[in-house]
């Protein structure tokens, strides 16, 4: 029902590809539609849930809010190998500029390239981020996961921005550290921090009774 290219449909990688996302992982996404788009494309916001992994397909449940309100919740089953990514929703992960997904559903060229990449900030944390783009669809994928971050898709009367508001698949970093990382440094250095003050005053305490002793 719902096929806005995240609305269209589909994606494999050169050689045998693999899976970035696992079960339980989601993502959020703003989305902005312009123009008159039909009703079923209609809508604000939407989220996906990897419901399972198994090889190279996976399904999962999408959940669309139209403009209305309205929830609308569907399953949407992927396979790399297949080349069924729905409109280059998620690819196979760490493809890289040169790199080729293989996509069944393209009217054009069925083997597209990953055109560049670049270090941005997602979600407070720095990411990898790649790009490619062909007719009226342009589209950024999180390297790591092959999850796209950004879309940008026009039709005859419509077009739609899509943008990345929220995901577990990783958190904002801080100081531009990972908070599991970052927390675990700055516990260690306050338990190192207190080891040397207790040092520090035994070697005091320990001075002061031998200075006693000498008089």
């Amino acid at each position: 029902m719902l096929s806005l290219s995240i609305f269209d449909s589909p994606a494999r990688a050169s050689g045998e590809p693999s899976v970035g996302v696992e079960k339980g992982d989601w993502i959020e996404y703003n989305v902005n539609i312009t123009g008159t788009p039909p009703p079923i494309h209609d809508v604000t916001w939407m989220k996906i849930e990897v419901l399972q992994v198994e090889n190279y397909a996976f399904p999962v449940n999408l959940t669309v809010r139209y403009v209305n309100g309205t929830l609308y919740s569907t399953i949407w089953k992927f396979n790399f190998t297949a080349g069924n990514d729905e409109g280059w929703i998620m690819i196979p992960p760490n493809l890289g500029p040169g790199d080729t997904f293989y996509d069944a559903y393209s009217k054009t060229n069925k083997n597209v390239t990953i055109q560049r990449q670049d270090q941005e900030t997602v979600l407070g944390a720095s990411r990898t981020v790649t790009y490619a783009n062909q007719s009226s669809r342009y589209k950024e994928w999180d390297k790591a996961t092959g999850i796209f971050v950004h879309s940008s898709e026009t039709f005859k009367n419509w077009s739609a921005d899509v943008n990345i508001i929220a995901t577990n698949l990783w958190s904002p970093q801080i100081l531009g550290i990972d908070p599991t990382m970052f927390y675990a440094l700055t516990t260690g250095a306050a338990v190192l921090l207190a080891v040397s003050v207790i040092f520090v005053i035994v070697i005091v305490r320990n001075k002061g009774v031998k200075s006693l002793e000498c008089c």
